[in-house]
């Protein structure tokens, strides 16, 4: 058999336990050799591990000894605020649950962030929560079909044992628009990531596209091409200033490649939000630290991390009734870009 093979066969306690009938703590202690279980129930959990071909792991024999799940992380970097606040909130789940956890950190290219899926495996944790826009659906249904427990964030996808939670930002992003177009005439930029824009803001790029000509302003909308880079924005955006032009209602993927471009219009002696508006579709804390502060589109990040690891426990304990779970968006409005008069 290859190795393949051997981990798609792969069999958990958990499918164990419900295949005998009984929970995850008889199971565990039959596996210990504890003397608290009845013969007859000895022998239901020692025949359906026979017949799974079950093999007990270091993680699934240390359940009698306080150890319980391990489960695996996957986010692009901890560097973020936004994916730092997120991780906050999972592991705070994981440690009232007591779980361990492993933490496997991505590349923002596509290629090799999908490497990650073959670590997640070889590693044999019991379930995996996944906030990666650069993994692909078929990465996720690779874990899956290894019959590994996974929580997605940020798309919305159901399965066996695939659980979600969307970030819906498309509605925040067609009301901003309306408004700006009511507030004023100027064109309205998208900045792109070249390195990592990854699906969602690749739709939202999409949306904003839409919305423009579905209210007769396309000719208004433009995409501009940006590294994943606060220094290199702000250098961008300089060149972009230099002759007081290239004005308009710029959207951001992120706060700190928004105040990038915020603070490259200051230095360039141009009004924030009066000459240039700017917006972050990810706001963080320092949102509200830069000066003038940013409006951004505001999720719960520390409680969609929270939300994404109850799913996994869950979903591992085959106990989820809700697969997917989306949070909404607001906006909200600070001083980086004009109100209503």
């Amino acid at each position: 058999m290859s190795q393949e093979d051997y981990m798609k066969k792969r069999v958990t306690i958990y499918q164990v336990a419900r295949e005998s009938g009984y929970s995850l703590a008889t199971v565990s202690r039959v596996i210990n050799n504890k003397d608290n279980v009845t013969e007859e129930t000895k022998r239901k959990v020692l025949e359906t591990i026979e017949r799974l071909g079950y093999k007990p792991s270091a993680i699934a024999q240390g359940l009698a000894k306080s150890f319980t799940t391990n489960v695996g992380i996957v986010i692009p970097s901890a560097m973020y605020s936004y994916v730092a606040n997120m991780l906050s909130g999972m592991t705070d789940i994981a440690k009232i649950y007591g779980y361990r956890t492993t933490l496997f950190v991505t590349s923002p290219i596509q290629e090799q962030a999908s490497e990650v899926v073959e670590r997640v495996i070889s590693s044999n944790v019991d379930g995996v929560v996944i906030f990666d826009d650069q993994l692909t659906e078929a990465d996720i249904a690779k874990l899956a079909s290894y019959q590994v427990p996974v929580a997605v964030i940020g798309r919305d996808l159901t399965g066996e044992n695939v659980a979600s939670i969307p970030l819906k930002y498309e509605e925040t992003l067609r009301e901003t628009i309306r408004m700006h177009f009511e507030r004023g005439q100027e064109k309205v930029v998208f900045l792109k990531m070249t390195d990592g824009n990854g699906a969602l803001m690749n739709s939202l790029v999409d949306v904003a596209k839409n919305e423009c000509e579905k209210i007769g302003k396309g000719d208004l909308f433009e995409v501009l091409d940006i590294q994943d880079s606060y220094t290199k924005t702000y250098q961008q955006f300089l060149d972009i200033f230099k002759n007081r032009n290239n004005f308009g209602f710029y959207i951001s993927p992120r706060d700190s490649i928004a105040c990038g471009v915020l603070n490259a219009a200051r230095d360039s002696n141009i009004n924030v939000p009066e000459e240039v508006q700017i917006i972050s579709i990810i706001g963080t804390k320092y949102s509200q630290i830069v000066r003038p502060s940013l409006t951004i589109f505001d999720v719960d990040m520390y409680e969609v991390g929270s939300i994404a690891m109850r799913m996994l426990t869950k979903l591992l304990s085959k106990s989820l009734q809700t697969r997917v779970y989306p949070f909404y968006s607001s906006i909200i409005e600070r001083n980086s870009t004009r109100k209503a008069k």
